[in-house]
């Protein structure tokens, strides 16, 4: 059999003339995304001016570059892809950070047409006295025919410059695809002018398109004028009065957040650390508009032209190197989610660790004011942008920092891209939490002075009602006495809400007191353990210390059982995922019965059971049900032990049954009662019936479980109220709880 041949050879990949349609035609999607990456071709030549022409047949860009050498048009402009913007970051002359990567941006010309002259005339570089003239002429049409693209000859021309001829560019296309769509009106004019110059009025926090020489003179484009030039630039005055502005640095892995009011007042500040993908950081600054009276009132602009200056620039766009990428910010663009949310009536934080650093309340969900998702800007209340420097990782083939994407639109959806988005986005949700605490400081202040006014009126009206000769004085002195009973309620009230917020600085440590106290406690009784032990040896020999170790150990009996309680209920609280169960009743009133039975005894309280051994609770939350069991039942022990209005023959009943639809637990006592001007309060939060007691050892409390306690049942589709007692009692409170669908 003879032996098989092997050919060992090299292939090369082939290019037709098409790649450089496919590059041009499919890489750029609109035609000011086109004209976008040849001006910034001119800032990246050292331009000072980038001139745009449009007579609806041909396109002309000029600038006032550095121009291209012989030598740079074959080695840089006719090599695709080529890598010469990422070997060199900075500009020649001016040192600015470049903003081409990737070699391509300069086949946006065949998007735009099938012809191009290039002109360009470059400065006199490396040992070359004259300028040059380079010339050269490109017919797409037949590139696109060529069946080897490395094959095509593109005629140019070298010559001496022209005496005074300075250096620059411009490029010519004709054979344009679609005219119609290249057409330079008003409102591309105002986007291409807000990519390039976005506004003044912003901080860039540090970033910007200068370049690092002193010489550099900055850049700007000249485009064809249009109707509605000449207007009056009312930015700056819009941007220095935005209700509030939101301003995030973000560098060396350390984000702040600041938050100001407009009248200079730091409305939350707050800094976080963590690792992030982003090499060169970035700063926002978004300007607030809501529609709220007076927003524009004496700053010098209508307040129509103000408003309608905001809806035009509205948006939070992304300026990269000194240039604003779309889509971000532009028309109909929801890259912060923020349309989306408001659509979908959304709720919550979309950012992770805002629910740790500000939780949303239980009940926000049902109750509006309480929510402040629902003070999360739209789209048309923002005027701002993002500055960052996107780099690209070359030794990566998935790059993780932001990092433009192939088609000139937008970033790659990768690593940094998605901090980008999550650490703006939580700073406007910051501003949501602000401006909803900021509203209701507003709204309890007007109430406090309506009030302070009703107040006055009042007085007064009881002033004027002495005089009135019509009245005798019987009724005079009973309306009087009403208009001065009256005044006195306004004062109580406005003296609660007072000492309800300073209770409320407190509340937030409660929790985390709690947890260490139990924790401290366990701690404290293994000693005490320890100590019983000694104890009972020695008391093997002393007859005396028998009766103090017994003593001993019925305190340490009780403070067991009280941190075994407040540890399971704590635990069980704080567990994320409760799963309900039915509860036994009688065995869980049982339990909260016998934490307190010992001051029960003491204190001459009959607490009495009346639960049959089978009623069972619909699947609930142990701890819930254990819970709202516990708080109204020591409610009734401190009723019950009330001073000299509470009944001498002092008892407590804890009732529970089943009806067809619900689960009812009652709890009644013989306390000093409620009388009927509180009922209404006693449901209020930081309101209580037993402040000031002294006398009472279970304390005077904090008025807040009742309010907890209807919450909780809220929740669960229950109800809890104040009904009448069963005869013998003073206060009486049933808790119905649902059996599963029942409303």
């Amino acid at each position: 059999m003879p032996k098989a041949e092997v050919k060992t050879a090299t292939a090369s990949f082939q290019t037709q003339g098409r790649l450089l349609q496919e590059l041009g035609e499919r890489l750029v999607a609109r035609p000011d995304v086109a004209l976008m990456e040849l001006i910034k071709n001119a800032f990246d030549a050292d331009a000072s001016e980038c001139h745009v022409k449009f007579d609806g047949h041909r396109v002309e860009i000029s600038d006032d570059g550095h121009g291209m050498t012989e030598k740079e048009f074959l080695n840089n402009w006719m090599h695709i892809a080529t890598t010469d913007k990422q070997r060199d970051r900075q500009s020649r002359d001016y040192k600015r950070t470049v903003t081409g990567s990737k070699g391509i941006g300069r086949f946006a010309v065949r998007f735009l047409g099938r012809s191009l002259r290039l002109e360009t005339v470059a400065s006199a570089t490396g040992g070359h006295s004259t300028k040059t003239l380079l010339t050269i002429d490109f017919d797409w049409s037949k590139i696109d025919r060529a069946s080897q693209l490395h094959k095509v000859k593109i005629p140019y021309e070298v010559r001496p410059a022209p005496k005074g001829c300075e250096a620059g560019t411009r490029l010519i296309i004709e054979k344009l695809r679609k005219p119609e769509d290249i057409s330079i009106n008003k409102k591309i004019r105002t986007d291409l002018l807000s990519i390039v110059n976005p506004y003044s009025g912003l901080n860039t926090g540090g970033f910007t398109r200068q370049g690092k020489s002193q010489k550099d003179p900055g850049f700007k484009i000249i485009l064809p004028e249009t109707e509605g030039e000449g207007e009056e630039d009312v930015a700056s005055a819009v941007l220095r009065n935005a209700y509030a502005r939101v301003t995030i640095e973000h560098k060396a892995n350390k984000t702040k957040f600041i938050i100001r009011h407009k009248d200079g007042r730091v409305l939350l500040q707050r800094t976080r650390s963590h690792p992030s993908p982003i090499s060169k950081g970035f700063f926002a600054d978004i300007c607030y508009f809501p529609r709220r009276a007076g927003m524009f009132q004496n700053i010098g602009v209508d307040g129509r032209k103000a408003w309608t200056w905001v809806k035009e620039h509205s948006g939070v766009g992304i300026v990269d190197h000194g240039f604003r990428i779309r889509p971000y910010g532009f028309e109909e663009d929801d890259w912060l989610r923020l349309s989306w949310d408001s659509a979908h009536n959304e709720r919550n934080w979309r950012v992770g660790f805002m629910d740790s650093l500000y939780p949303m309340p239980a009940e926000a969900s049902s109750k509006p004011k309480l929510n402040p998702m629902l003070y999360l800007p739209n789209l048309h209340q923002m005027v701002g942008a993002v500055f960052v420097e996107s780099s690209q990782d070359l030794e990566s083939g998935r790059p993780m920092d932001l990092t433009p994407s192939m088609d000139r639109e937008g970033f790659i959806d990768n690593e940094g891209f998605q901090e980008l988005f999550e650490l703006v986005r939580a700073g406007l949700e910051m501003l949501a939490f602000a401006d909803h605490q900021e509203q209701r400081r507003i709204e309890e202040e007007r109430k406090q002075a309506e009030a302070k006014e009703l107040r006055a009126d009042l007085r007064t009206a009881a002033a004027y009602l002495k005089t009135v000769p019509g009245l005798s004085a019987q009724d005079r002195e009973t309306v009087v006495e009403q208009f001065t009973t009256l005044s006195k309620q306004l004062d109580d009230v406005e003296e609660y809400y007072q000492v309800a917020g300073s209770k409320l600085e407190m509340m937030g440590l409660l929790g985390v007191i709690a947890g260490f106290v139990t924790h401290e406690m366990q701690r404290v009784l293994n000693g005490l353990d320890r100590l019983l032990e000694k104890l009972r040896r020695v008391a093997k020999s002393d007859k005396k210390m028998r009766a103090i170790v017994a003593e001993t150990e019925q305190a340490y009996s009780a403070i067991a059982g009280q941190l075994d309680y407040s540890a399971a209920f704590i635990g069980t609280v704080h567990e994320s995922a409760v799963q309900p169960e039915s509860v036994n009743s009688r065995g869980a009133v049982s339990l909260v019965a016998a934490q307190f039975k010992q001051f029960s005894v003491d204190r001459g309280i009959s607490v009495e059971i009346e639960i049959d051994e089978g009623v069972m609770s619909p699947p609930l939350p142990r701890a819930l049900y254990n819970g709202i069991a516990l708080n109204l039942f020591t409610n009734a022990l401190k009723a019950a032990t009330g001073g000299l209005d509470a009944d001498p023959d002092a008892r407590v009943v804890i009732k529970a049954w089943n009806e067809p639809k619900w689960h009812i637990l009652e709890v009644a006592d013989t306390g000093v009662g409620i009388p009927p001007a509180l009922q209404k309060r006693i449901w209020d939060p930081l309101f209580t019936t037993t402040s000031g007691q002294d006398y009472n050892p279970l304390g005077s409390g904090m008025g807040l479980g009742l309010t907890l306690v209807k919450r909780i049942i809220t929740e669960v589709k229950g109800r809890i109220e104040l009904v009448d007692p069963p005869p013998g009692f003073r206060t009486c409170f049933r808790v119905q709880y649902p059996y599963k669908g029942q409303k």
